[in-house]
């Protein structure tokens, strides 16, 4: 009696799911370090970004644990994923918005970028569903 699973993930699921994990990782850090920032390192910090409002931190806190937890879903291959990567990019979709229209219109590649792996996340964990990947 053979009880592996014939929908076995290939190498590179794992590879991108621990890069996934890794990423959202940073993101939780980046908001971490942003919610429970000193009074000292808030004024180094320009006037626009030390009064970023309630929403746009509750929105980032979103994003990025609904991405980590959606990493984590994928990391033990659980169906979950695929809806944590749409709420994360919901929610990212309104933080990059606000940063390039209130904050830093500038900062445009890194806006991108973000937006970019989250279209590429909700694609791959899709996909996982779909080859029977994730259960």
């Amino acid at each position: 009696m053979n009880f592996t699973s014939l929908n076995r993930p290939p190498v590179y699921f794992w590879i991108v799911s621990i890069i996934a994990f890794i990423w959202n990782a940073i993101g939780v850090y980046n908001y971490i370090a942003l919610a429970f920032m000193t009074d000292d390192h808030l004024g180094e910090l320009s006037k626009t970004e030390q009064h970023l409002p309630a929403w746009y931190l509750s929105v980032f806190a979103i994003a990025v644990f609904a991405g980590l937890f959606g990493s984590m879903f994928l990391l033990i291959r659980k169906r979950w994923a695929y809806v944590l990567f749409i709420v994360s990019f919901l929610a990212v979709g309104f933080q990059q918005f606000y940063i390039l229209t209130e904050v830093n219109p500038r900062d445009i590649f890194l806006s991108l970028t973000i937006l970019v792996i989250s279209v590429f996340l909700i694609w791959f964990s899709k996909r996982a569903v779909a080859r029977k990947w994730l259960k």
